[in-house]
């Protein structure tokens, strides 16, 4: 599957490349074997949901470990006020 005008990273197509030969195959196990479509549909939905949800799971994993740094580095390499020394 060539997606040549949608200039997407090669990431990106390899992903949607093998969700669409994960699709194929699950539709040639269907027929091949008279399994019960609606059983395969919900297989392959809940494995795209499982998918979703670590893909979901693991932006906030970044995020959190992103916002610690910030904070982290927001705190630690704050300079301290220098105290004004007066002689009078």
């Amino acid at each position: 599957m060539k997606f040549p005008r949608l200039k997407m990273r090669k990431s990106t197509r390899s992903t949607l490349s093998g969700l669409a030969i994960g699709a194929a195959s699950l539709y040639a196990l269907a027929t091949a074997y008279a399994e019960a479509r609606d059983n395969l549909l919900r297989f392959f939905i809940s494995c795209i949901v499982l998918v979703l949800l670590v893909m979901v799971f693991a932006l906030i994993v970044v995020a959190l470990v992103n916002a610690g740094r910030y904070v982290w580095h927001r705190f630690v390499s704050r300079e301290l006020p220098e105290e004004e020394h007066t002689k009078e």
